[in-house]
């Protein structure tokens, strides 16, 4: 039988690019985004692909939503192999700008919601021994100028999927870190922006497409690489913070300068 795939922000950018590589493959998907006309033509691209797709439009800061999620994989397809943690938001402010109210609101996105969603799905990817991929960031490893909000959710979601690692290794489980860069995708027209541009753009970056990056997590996911690092600038980025990071105390000093 072919793979189930369940993947959350699936209207746009990374996670529709995930969800029609698995089509390629003849995967069966179960799609969640807010958007329900987007979500739609996702689905009928991985037709047209070769897979299957449903559609569960709705707000994965509900906890129903996530239920649901969850129970149209069990009950279309009868079970659950791979579950995609991709919805997320982007945040760009000076620590001192922080809202707090917003604060909350972006971990309950990019940390509560991630978190719920795999805790409802483990005993359906338990069962099938199967994959949880949680997409981070560079920013998970590295907290640039203006990004301590957005650098702060994934710091959390990658120390959520360390323990969950090692907590499910016996059951047969893996869990795959992705950790994108630049990417071509509406996620910085969609970040809450406060005292400047969204995005921080640093040397060197090259913008990914999100096509590549939707390949690259296929493939991690099939091959249950605990860590993919998208691009030679994220794991020279990554690198530096974990061997010198005086260096990269510098870097992100001279940035915030500017």
């Amino acid at each position: 039988m072919s793979v189930v795939v369940a993947i959350t922000g699936a209207s746009s950018g990374i996670g529709r690019a995930a969800a029609v590589a698995w089509g390629k493959r003849g995967a069966r998907l179960v799609l969640s985004a807010r958007n329900e006309v987007a979500l739609a033509g996702v689905a009928r691209e991985v037709a047209a692909a070769g897979g299957q797709a449903v559609c569960v439009a709705g707000d994965v800061t509900s906890d129903a939503h996530r239920r649901a999620i969850v129970e149209r994989a069990m009950t279309t397809y009868g079970g659950l192999d791979v579950l995609v943690n991709n919805a997320g938001r982007g945040y760009y402010a000076p620590v001192r700008e922080i809202d707090a109210g917003e604060l909350d609101e972006l971990f309950a996105l990019n940390v509560t919601a991630p978190l719920r969603l795999t805790q409802i799905a483990l005993p359906a990817i338990e069962k099938s021994r199967g994959t949880i991929v949680m997409v981070t960031s560079v920013a998970g490893m590295v907290a640039a100028p203006r990004m301590g909000a957005y650098a702060a959710s994934k710091f959390a979601l990658e120390a959520l999927s360390m323990a969950l690692r090692a907590e499910t290794a016996a059951s047969g489980v893996s869990v795959v870190v992705v950790r994108p860069g630049p990417v071509d995708t509406p996620f910085r027209a969609n970040s809450i922006t406060h005292g400047g541009e969204a995005g921080v753009r640093t040397k060197g970056a090259k913008v990914q497409t999100a096509e590549a990056v939707g390949e690259q997590i296929v493939r991690a996911a099939t091959r249950r690489k605990p860590v993919l690092e998208t691009s030679l600038y994220v794991r020279t980025v990554c690198a530096v913070a974990r061997i010198t990071p005086g260096v990269l105390r510098r870097v992100t000093a001279r940035m915030a300068a500017r």
